[in-house]
């Protein structure tokens, strides 16, 4: 075998594996593309997550504030009631 047959032998079995690289980074690339896409969809369920979760805490925020406002009254009705009475 000459060096140039080699060197043809050679090519082509680069070519092959170039190919076949090519192959694999377009697999890559569509890998990726899905990620990303899983990526967009966990974080809009992220923040759905932290909206619903804000919403619940504000629940509890106006219903702590809402007895307290409650106690606050009937405080001020006893004392009231015990100044006139």
């Amino acid at each position: 075998m000459t060096n140039e047959e080699l060197y043809q032998v050679m090519k082509d079995g680069f070519d092959q594996v170039r190919a076949n690289f090519d192959q694999v980074n377009q697999r890559l690339d569509r890998v990726d593309t899905r990620l990303d896409w899983v990526d967009t969809r966990l974080r809009t369920v992220e923040n759905g997550i932290s909206e619903l979760k804000g919403k619940q805490s504000a629940i509890a925020g106006v219903r702590s504030w809402s007895v307290t406002a409650c106690a606050i009254g009937a405080l001020i009705i006893s004392i009231v009631v015990a100044i006139f009475k």
